[in-house]
């Protein structure tokens, strides 16, 4: 199944997902309303956006198929199957980007949570064989994707450019990915990652071994410098807005007063210290900011790395 644009001499396509590609599956859409792809492949490659394992991918490699999703067809010079797996799937893409129009004739196979007329290539996701492959704990795209390779019959299941790290998809999408890479595994499929990947990954073995230090420091101990950093910037930050309305209320007496010489000249020498005073406490509160924003930074890296992420540690500040 080849396309209706011709990707390769299209402006500022060039490197945009070719359906024509030396390797291309040119799988057939067998009923796009039930859902139904011709699978000529053993081995599917799911393929997102993390850049650090994403060109890992097996482009080159004629024995897999490459699924890809969303608008990664501006990132990819592959894939045989796409996805799009969102009710607003026209919502929130880049801006000045024609996904519709990309979808409609980029002439692979769409899985979409409905067929369109005027998307030709357009597949319901068959999301009823997906349930009765687990259960119905589809949390993402990814999951929905693992579980639909699982219904095809593929014998392996490779994932580049997924990590799930961040924000909701730690919270939400990652345990539901691991959980139907688990039931592909518990059926006898190859689950191949990347080492650089977060997915099924661990800090330290529970039970055999204990947490690893991440280096000079343990994680809870840079959190806990976090915390009293934050303490001490909220303190200073009281302390600021009470000067604030003393200067405030030092301007409007020393207003009433300006006739009398003894107590204006008090109230300027009040006012001068109380004006010295807030901005050193002003300079102080801005090398905490630094501080804080610093101990956020190798919090968040030793966080990140905690979930599997591949990121060089930075050298540790002294708390």
């Amino acid at each position: 199944m080849g396309s209706n644009v011709d990707f390769a001499t299209t402006p500022d396509r060039s490197e945009w997902v070719n359906p024509d590609h030396p390797c291309a599956e040119h799988a057939r859409i067998l009923d796009a309303e039930a859902g139904l792809i011709e699978r000529t492949r053993d081995k599917i490659a799911i393929v997102g956006y993390a850049t650090n394992t994403r060109d890992m991918a097996p482009w080159t490699d004629p024995s897999y198929t490459i699924c890809g999703l969303n608008a990664l067809y501006r990132l990819i010079p592959r894939a045989d199957i796409w996805a799009d797996l969102h009710e607003n799937w026209e919502d929130d893409n880049p801006d000045g980007l024609d996904h519709r129009g990309w979808i409609r004739d980029c002439g692979i196979p769409v899985l979409m949570t409905q067929r369109h007329d005027d998307l030709p290539t357009s597949v319901r996701f068959p999301i009823e064989r997906v349930i009765a492959e687990g259960c119905d704990y589809l949390t993402s795209t990814v999951s929905l994707l693992i579980g639909w390779a699982i219904s095809q019959g593929y014998r392996e299941i490779s994932m580049y450019g997924i990590d799930l790290i961040v924000g909701t998809e730690y919270t939400f999408q990652r345990a539901c990915a691991e959980f139907w890479l688990g039931v592909a595994h518990g059926r006898g499929i190859t689950v191949r990652i990347p080492p650089q990947s977060a997915l099924l990954k661990h800090t330290h073995r529970y039970g055999y071994e204990r947490e690893p230090s991440g280096g000079l420091l343990q994680m809870s101990e840079v959190e806990a410098r976090v915390g009293d950093l934050t303490k001490q910037r909220e303190a200073l930050l009281t302390k600021m807005r009470a000067f604030d309305g003393a200067i405030h209320e030092t301007d409007r007496i020393a207003a009433r007063l300006e006739q009398e010489p003894l107590t204006s000249a008090a109230m300027a020498d009040r006012l001068k210290w109380l004006k010295d005073t807030r901005f050193e406490t002003m300079m102080e509160l801005a090398t905490l900011d630094g501080a804080v924003q610093e101990a956020g930074f190798h919090s968040e890296v030793m966080r990140l790395r905690s979930r599997g992420a591949d990121i060089a540690m930075p050298r540790a500040f002294k708390s």
